[in-house]
């Protein structure tokens, strides 16, 4: 039986948070911690997963499974199908790596872009990479229910070692930033996630297009100027959504020309200054996040740090000049001794994309 194996990065946003489903600009980087997947030839579908520790077989129709982890494995297989309109050959999936479920760091969209991609392989599928990401992205949509924007599967199908993607959500383009010699990052898992986080979600998406709507354009085609003049029409709240995205907007333009000129401390700043700008005015921080935040400012070694994903809990992105290990567990202790819960801590480097392995 013919094996074949292959390797998915996870990613992180560098900057441009809640900016992808308004039409405006993010700069992700993959990174190294991986979902793994592996085919091999069978006489019926199955899947296992050593995270879940099950093993389930499953027919390639349009029926929801019982576990969650399988319908984004089928989901990957079946819009793979639908687009290329071939049938496929029956095939044993397994699934492992070292990338952490729900800490931000779109596992969903490594394993879906890793089952397209390897899919493709196997069947001898000629589909390029931006064309796999759309797949995964529209299986993502629309089998598993989440309105997610483009960045996650882009950058898992199209990244690069040692360098970010400035993705532009409105028009599709992407430029690779190159970041060598680039500080070390680490990404901070609060092992907080607050029930609020889907309905609040939707009610920014909400809030944005309703300021769209009352201004007469996209908060992409706005700036602060114009949308100061607009302040009182917008209302308190609307003006506060509106001023994170535009504002959010130009520090990812900024990001690219501190991360051309290897300039961390204004990198740092950029950082920083997205924390707040979530905190304030598109208010999804926690105390939780915040306080972590605060005690990393204290530290010189620490050029900026904000918080990535959805909001109301989740992780930060902090980037450091060389090892922070020491200062790290300080927080931790502190933390713990504040909240009562345990944070966890990655190191990551910027990785390529997805990739096939061996072939066995």
């Amino acid at each position: 039986m013919k094996k074949y194996k292959f390797k998915s990065p996870g990613r992180i946003n560098l900057i441009g948070e809640h900016t992808d489903y308004n039409d405006g600009y993010v700069m992700p980087g993959a990174i190294d911690k991986y979902t793994y997947i592996t085919f091999e030839e069978s006489d019926r579908f199955e899947a296992y997963s050593t995270h879940f520790d099950q093993r389930l077989n499953f027919s390639l129709n349009e029926e929801k499974e019982e576990a969650e982890w399988l319908n984004y494995v089928k989901g990957a297989l079946l819009y793979t199908t639908k687009y290329v309109q071939k049938e496929i050959n029956p095939w044993k999936i397994e699934i492992s790596g070292d990338l952490p479920l729900g800490a931000g760091l779109s596992s969903s969209a490594s394993l879906m872009v890793g089952v397209v991609y390897g899919l493709c392989k196997v069947e001898g599928f000629e589909i390029s990479r931006r064309q796999i990401a759309n797949i995964a992205h529209k299986a993502e949509n629309e089998f598993m229910g989440v309105n997610c924007g483009i960045m996650d599967q882009y950058i898992v199908a199209m990244g690069k070692e040692n360098t970010f993607m400035f993705i532009d959500t409105l028009t599709k383009e992407i430029k690779y930033v190159p970041a060598e010699n680039f500080p070390q990052m680490f990404v901070i898992d609060s092992g907080v996630k607050h029930e609020l986080a889907s309905s609040e979600y939707n009610k920014r998406r909400m809030e944005c297009s309703q300021a769209e709507d009352i201004m007469g354009i996209k908060l992409r085609q706005m700036d602060l100027n114009t949308l100061e003049k607009n302040k009182e029409k917008l209302g308190e709240t609307l003006y506060k959504r509106a001023f994170h995205v535009v504002s959010e907007n130009d520090r990812v333009l900024k990001a690219i020309d501190a991360i051309e000129k290897s300039d961390w401390e204004n990198l740092g700043r950029l950082l920083y200054s997205s924390h707040e700008s979530l905190r304030d005015f598109y208010e999804i921080s926690t105390q939780e996040i915040d306080f972590i935040i605060e005690e990393l400012k204290k530290n010189d070694d620490i050029f900026g740090a904000r918080m990535i994903g959805g909001g109301f809990g989740g992780s930060i992105l902090a980037l450091s000049n060389g090892d922070s290990s020491e200062e790290i567990s300080r927080i931790r202790g502190k933390y713990e001794d504040k909240f009562g819960v345990k944070m966890k801590v990655y190191t990551v480097r910027l990785s390529g994309g997805v990739q096939e392995l061996q072939r066995m």
